[in-house]
């Protein structure tokens, strides 16, 4: 059975008395990013008070209170400049109703510099090495009657300009859910219902690989040709280790996610993955893997579905440093 050794990177970062945590990820940069609201939604008051946590390796968390939040973020990430990306899943009500933007990004200072919209339905967000923004849409989303969700996967600019939206090859079918979305430095990786197929995005150029057993993933991690899903249908904790050949995906055997003592972590919430790296929380601490850390070592390098003139660098070390329900499973994790 396979292991991934989880390393514990920081405590979940101090909140006040009413504050909440509300989003949680780690950039492309592998440095962790956090959302609060004091006296929030919950309480239906209008004076909302948003605070940026940024955890700096060795430094522990820093705070940035923001001004003028006009949305309600349950998605973060940094773009280029170190600008903060907030996100509102929803942005349409009813169906014929005005969209509004659902978008901002505040400057370092917390000050608001722009708005835009990125549809509606978000069940994704992530920001790549270039700058430019991945959003991955569930269902609701996708069939909503909003242009920007209908594919299900897009692409946008850091102003909020799409710039490619997804269109399955021929053979696969379109996206109704986007279940897994793992965006790394240049390369993304969607998993999606119907049928649950893995597909491999590097610009606009898709490359897909036909489903293997595991149906319901909620991400994914990918390296060299090895996948690791994690969670499926009944049950969003198991971790399944499959191989990538050709253009098809096999094997299905289990995987174990640990903490540093070698305890199997049995429930985490799933904070997010970047290639080979793999970032969850539990009640009070932070844990990150890296897949590329546990690769056999008796496998020929680069992935097997590559063309020898299409062989990739490998995934470089990382730096220490939905919020929906998945509806068969029953089970809800309000970080995403």
């Amino acid at each position: 059975m396979r292991t991934l050794h989880g390393r514990r990177t920081a405590e979940l970062p101090p909140l006040s008395a009413g504050e909440d945590l509300v989003a949680l990820n780690a950039t492309v940069a592998g440095r962790l990013i956090a959302v609060s609201e004091y006296c929030g939604r919950r309480n239906r008051l209008r004076d909302v008070r948003v605070r940026i946590h940024l955890h700096d390796a060795g430094h522990g968390w820093r705070q940035v209170s923001l001004s003028g939040v006009t949305i309600a973020p349950s998605r973060v990430d940094l773009l280029p400049g170190g600008e903060f990306l907030l996100v509102q899943p929803r942005c349409i009500r009813q169906r014929h109703e005005t969209a509004h933007d659902n978008a901002q990004v505040f400057d370092t200072s917390g000050q608001p510099v722009r708005s835009f919209r990125l549809g509606d339905g978000i069940s994704h967000l992530a920001v790549d090495e270039p700058g430019t923004i991945w959003v991955g849409y569930f269902d609701e989303g996708v069939y909503g009657g909003d242009p920007l969700s209908a594919a299900g996967v897009a692409r946008f600019d850091e102003y909020g300009r799409r710039l490619w939206s997804y269109w399955p090859p021929p053979g696969f079918d379109h996206i109704a859910d986007c279940y897994a979305l793992n965006v790394d430095a240049r390369t993304t990786w969607a998993c999606y219902y119907t049928g649950f197929p893995l597909v491999r995005i590097t610009d606009t150029e898709v490359r897909p690989f036909r489903p293997g057993p595991v149906r319901g993933a909620r991400a994914v991690l990918v390296y060299d040709d090895e996948a690791v899903f994690i969670g499926e249908y009944g049950n969003p904790y198991r971790l399944t280790e499959c191989r990538l050949l050709d253009d098809t995906i096999v094997g299905h055997d289990p995987v174990v996610l640990t903490d540093p003592t070698g305890l199997p972590l049995e429930k985490f919430h799933l904070v997010g993955t970047r290639g080979s790296h793999l970032t969850v929380r539990t009640a009070r601490h932070i844990f990150e893997a890296d897949l590329a850390d546990h690769a056999p070592t008796d496998r020929p390098a680069g992935p097997q579905w590559l063309d020898s003139d299409q062989q990739e660098t490998k995934v470089r070390p990382r730096t220490a440093d939905s919020h929906r329900a998945n509806l068969l499973t029953g089970v809800v994790d309000p970080l995403g």
